[in-house]
């Protein structure tokens, strides 16, 4: 399990060798697809906190619940544990199809999606490979940033799950 920790995190803070924690701007959360879990402390990035929020990342903010190193394994893990890793809503699979046919044939495409805070983005671009992780499904942009499938609003004027062309 891979937690991202964000704020000041206590010392007495340790995990099980099945378990990382990673800091901000680690991984720079341009995709989120390797973190299962976070942690808030206090101090913790306003915008960081809100992305993981965003992405479904099941969550303890030590900023209004009080941190007890002795519940680390028996209560908070169990709860991050328990927890649906995601919010990530399936597409549809004829929709997905055309994905892996624009990277067949290298074919750029006009994508617009919504980045983790809800603004639409449009991009010219080529699209270079797909992968699942943990139920969320992802396609690469030809700058090699992953972008998940379900926040993608259209593709070549196609709105997402209405055509199966694109």
């Amino acid at each position: 399990m891979t937690i991202q920790a964000l704020g000041e995190i206590p010392e007495t803070l340790y995990l099980a060798r099945d378990m990382r924690i990673i800091l901000w701007p680690e991984d720079q959360m341009g995709h989120l697809s390797g973190i299962d879990a976070a942690l808030f402390f206090s101090g913790a990035d306003a915008g960081a906190r809100e992305l993981l929020i965003r992405s479904g990342r099941p969550a303890i903010d030590f900023t209004t619940e009080p941190f007890d190193p002795d519940l680390l394994y028996t209560d908070y893990l169990t709860r991050l544990r328990a927890a649906p890793r995601t919010n990530y809503q399936p597409i549809d699979c004829n929709f997905y199809d055309n994905f892996e046919a624009a990277i067949v044939t290298r074919r750029a495409v006009k994508l617009v999606y919504l980045d983790p805070f809800g603004k639409e983005i449009t991009a010219a671009t080529r699209l270079k490979d797909l992968k699942t992780k943990q139920t969320e499904e992802y396609v690469q942009l030809e700058s090699g940033e992953w972008l998940r499938l379900d926040r993608i609003v259209r593709v070549d004027g196609e709105a997402a799950g209405a055509s199966c062309r694109f």
